[in-house]
C-alpha cells in the first residue's frame, strides 16, 4: 500500500509539473505584440533579406507557442517558420480570414483580429487570436497570433489606442 501511495504522489507531481511546463510554454497576448514589435524595424530595414530570419524555426521570431509570419497583402503569406509549402504561396479564397487580417493590418497602430484554425496536428478548427500590422515603408504586415479560448479581440485592440 505505501508502494502505491509513493507511486500516485510521484505521478501526480510528475502530472502537475508537466501542466505547470505547458502553461509556461503558452505565449500571451503581451508577448505575441511584444515578438511583432521586435519583429518590425527588421523587416522595415531588411525587407525580403530579412525572411530567412522569419523562416527559421529556431530562430528570434519563435518564442513559445507562437511566431511571426510575413503577409504581402491582398494575398500572399511570404514566410512561415514551420511550413515551407505556404512561403510565397498564395491564400486560397477558402481561407475567408485572410482579407481580414489585411484590413486589420492597415490600422495605424495594428489590429488584434479573432478567426477559426486547427491547432497543429488537429482538423477541427480552434479559436485563434492574431496580432496584425502593416509595416511601413513595405508592401509587407507582421502576423503572430495564439491559440485561446478566453480574452476579448475588442478589449486587445482597445489597448492600442
Amino acid at each position: 500500500m505505501r508502494k502505491f501511495f509513493c507511486v500516485f504522489c510521484f505521478v501526480t507531481v510528475l502530472v502537475f509539473s508537466f501542466q505547470n511546463v505547458n502553461a509556461q510554454d503558452s505565449a500571451t497576448p503581451e508577448e505575441v505584440y511584444q515578438l511583432v514589435l521586435k519583429a518590425y524595424p527588421v523587416l522595415q530595414n531588411l525587407k525580403e533579406e530579412s525572411f530567412s530570419a522569419f523562416n527559421d524555426p529556431k530562430g528570434e521570431f519563435v518564442y513559445k507557442n507562437t511566431y511571426v509570419v510575413v503577409i504581402k497583402c491582398p494575398s500572399h503569406t511570404m514566410t512561415h517558420p514551420f511550413a515551407e509549402n505556404a512561403r510565397g504561396m498564395e491564400m486560397p479564397e477558402r481561407f475567408s480570414w485572410f482579407p481580414t487580417m489585411c484590413e486589420a493590418a492597415n490600422h495605424p497602430n495594428g489590429k488584434w483580429v479573432e478567426y477559426e484554425w486547427p491547432k497543429p496536428g488537429e482538423t477541427e478548427p480552434s479559436r485563434k487570436i492574431s496580432f496584425v500590422i502593416a509595416v511601413e515603408g513595405t508592401p509587407f504586415a507582421l502576423v503572430a497570433g495564439i491559440y485561446t479560448d478566453s480574452g476579448s479581440v475588442d478589449d486587445l485592440n482597445a489597448t492600442l489606442k
